[in-house]
């Protein structure tokens, strides 16, 4: 909520501006290498297209009670890509602050909240299915994937730090609300046969 109030200022929040030109102009070869590849992954055309393959993934590797905890997760990103809780334009090479148009820039980041809610449940839901090598590898590459869009968003001027900084913070804290109903949907369900074998959990 902070963040959100910080955001609603006419301008960009004091130190803004020399935080985005510092991370445009001292950005890494390598990050924007990785950036670019990420970028087109999860625009609002691909996205959906990304997600589905990750679902589908996750209910055949997984079974069906994972894919529904992931789909709680996707519903979650959806609420960004409907409109801006706070109208922002992008940043400028000069840091300059011009009209907003709807779907450019924004606030908070769909990049970032995308790929933390997504990534980050899939590394949740292999806690329960894999071996620890494996759910210390998702979880790296999550981090490592978090960490280079929110980075890119900024230094490729698609948004300014305050826009990622609270798509941070909302996706974490829907994260952890995935993973409270994730523990316990089990206890939630019990005696209800119908609605356990429809999550595909065991009667």
């Amino acid at each position: 909520m902070a963040f959100t109030l910080a955001a609603r200022g006419n301008g960009p929040f004091p130190g803004e501006r020399d935080l985005t030109l510092w991370m445009h102009r001292n950005s890494p070869t390598p990050v924007d290498m990785m950036g670019a590849a990420l970028d087109p992954l999860v625009t609002d055309l691909t996205a959906p297209l990304v997600f589905a393959g990750i679902f589908l993934t996750t209910w055949w590797r997984w079974g069906r009670h994972s894919a529904t905890v992931l789909g709680l997760a996707g519903a979650f990103t959806a609420l960004t890509r409907i409109g801006d809780i706070v109208e922002r334009p992008r940043p400028t090479a000069t840091g300059s602050w011009t009209d907003h148009h709807f779907g450019n820039g924004g606030y908070p980041s769909g990049h970032v909240v995308f790929t933390v809610l997504v990534l980050g449940t899939v590394a949740l839901l292999a806690r329960r299915h894999s071996s620890p090598v494996v759910v210390r590898r998702l979880t790296v590459l999550a981090v490592a994937l978090v960490a280079v869009t929110a980075w890119t968003r900024i230094s490729d001027l698609e948004h300014w730090p305050l826009d990622v900084f609270g798509a941070l913070t909302m996706s974490t804290a829907a994260l952890y609300g995935v993973s409270y109903v994730e523990c316990r949907l089990d206890g939630l369900t019990t005696g209800r046969t119908r609605l356990r074998g429809l999550l595909g959990l065991p009667s």
